[in-house]
């Protein structure tokens, strides 16, 4: 049985919903992922101008993330209680700022580490927390597309950023790199969130409500960590894969030239890699809308995985791109199924602090599989060693995700039953009624 959108529920006030989707995009474009970009292009020559060893850069971008983590946590807890809009117009500007102020580093690691403390402090807000918040909560039909559209911003930046950054760093040096990328990087970001980030009428009068009664609206986290085992599954299955993808994505350039190929060539293929992300991104975001989430992940995962072992061991350069490609899938995926499952399997209102502590977990496992394979140069000269471990951690992940079970709710924000049609049909990989029989707006 089909029932219309209502105004409402297809627009706010002059915008399309559609707009939170576009918008959100644009803030991930130039988000986190931008970090992870600089550190690669810009890390030879800091070092080289300070005599630094590569550790001091590698050092630096686990420090960054893990208060990337711990931003991301405070503002899914900030998220639930205030909105969207007041926590992150601040940390958004922190974090552009942040990276404008290395344009003026000085010879001081001390200094540097400060910096990355600052800009992985203010991250939180240009993950996708906040939008993928507000994304889920104004779609009810098409949510795993428009989450994937949302996501595609993570990819796109990807691809955009280094050839930015290369360009800028061809007429400017490292520091101007900084200045013009930082600038954009608070810019845009705050200014989304500022004049246009905005969640539904009846989710922001349930949560004032709340407010008005002293307390937070949905289930705490301690209570979620409690009453559903989902939610350790999913939080591990993230932390893993996010030490293998995003750990080597940190240091795709330097393992490359390290084989003797040239720079260019390397900054392609991390291009290649967050291409492969884009893509995935959307392509995934298609899939949850039409089949089983946790079934998806596993299998793009598992992809993933063979991406990883390519990447590591072998000097061709065609099996570094299909590597890359492999690994840019299960970089894509993560985040569209962290958020899509989130959405189905904890209540609306835990949606921010849930999936604040999912992303948490998704920083500090790319910090950890960024210091591993940093440790494990160290000890051995190569990356070689690190093929076995971190393709282990992926296919514990997997296991993790094939134990999630069925949907906990329906699209619409409801505890679905034991044995609900639509359950049934996630079971097996077939879209619940909830998925077809609503029109597209």
């Amino acid at each position: 049985m089909s029932t219309a959108l209502s105004p409402a529920q297809a627009r706010t006030g002059h915008l399309n919903r559609w707009w939170y989707v576009v918008t959100g995009f644009l803030t991930l474009l130039f988000g986190t992922s931008t970090v992870n970009v600089l550190f690669n292009v810009l890390g030879a020559p800091m070092t080289e101008e300070f005599g630094w060893e590569r550790s001091v850069m590698t050092n630096g971008l686990s420090l960054e993330t893990v208060f990337v983590g711990i931003s991301i946590v405070g503002l899914g807890f900030l998220i639930d209680r205030f909105g969207p809009r007041l926590p992150s117009v601040p940390m958004a500007l922190a974090f552009g700022v942040g990276l404008m102020l290395m344009a003026a580093l000085p010879d001081s690691q001390f200094v540097f580490y400060a910096l990355c403390v600052v800009i992985g402090a203010g991250a939180g807000a240009v993950n996708p927390v906040a939008h993928s918040t507000v994304v889920s909560a104004w779609f009810k039909d098409r949510r795993g597309f428009a989450l994937g559209i949302l996501m595609a911003g993570l990819g796109a930046c990807g691809v955009l950023m280094p050839y930015l950054a290369n360009w800028v760093l061809s007429f400017g040096g490292w520091r101007m790199t900084f200045l013009v990328i930082g600038a954009l990087c608070t810019i845009i970001p705050a200014g989304v969130y500022a004049f246009i980030t905005k969640m539904p009428a009846d989710h922001e009068a349930e949560r004032q409500a709340a407010r008005q009664r002293g307390t937070t609206a949905g289930e705490s986290l301690w209570v979620i960590a409690r009453k559903y085992r989902q939610f350790w599954l999913l939080s591990i299955a993230i932390f893993l894969v996010s030490s293998a993808t995003f750990g080597l994505m940190g240091q795709i350039v330097p393992m490359t030239t390290d084989k003797g190929i040239d720079q260019v060539t390397a900054v392609s293929v991390l291009s290649v890699l967050s291409l492969s992300s884009l893509f995935a991104r959307l392509l995934v975001g298609f899939l949850l809308d039409r089949f089983y989430a946790p079934m998806i992940g596993a299998i793009i995962f598992a992809l993933c995985g063979v991406g990883v072992f390519f990447m590591i061991t072998s000097t061709s350069v065609g099996l570094l791109f299909l590597g890359a490609v492999l690994i840019g899938l299960g970089l894509g995926a993560e985040g569209d199924v962290a958020a899509y499952m989130c959405s189905r399997y904890f209540p609306k209102h835990s949606y921010g602090r849930v999936l604040g502590f999912v992303y948490f977990l998704y920083a500090q496992g790319s910090a950890f599989g960024i210091f591993l394979l940093g440790q494990i140069h160290g000890a051995t000269g190569s990356y070689q060693s690190g093929a076995l471990p971190i393709i282990g951690l992926v296919a514990v992940g997997i296991v993790c995700l094939l134990f999630m079970g069925p949907y906990r709710f329906t699209l619409d924000h409801q505890e679905a039953s034991e044995s609900t049609p639509d359950q049934d049909d996630q079971r097996t990989g077939a879209p619940g009624q909830d998925e077809v029989s609503t029109p597209r707006s």
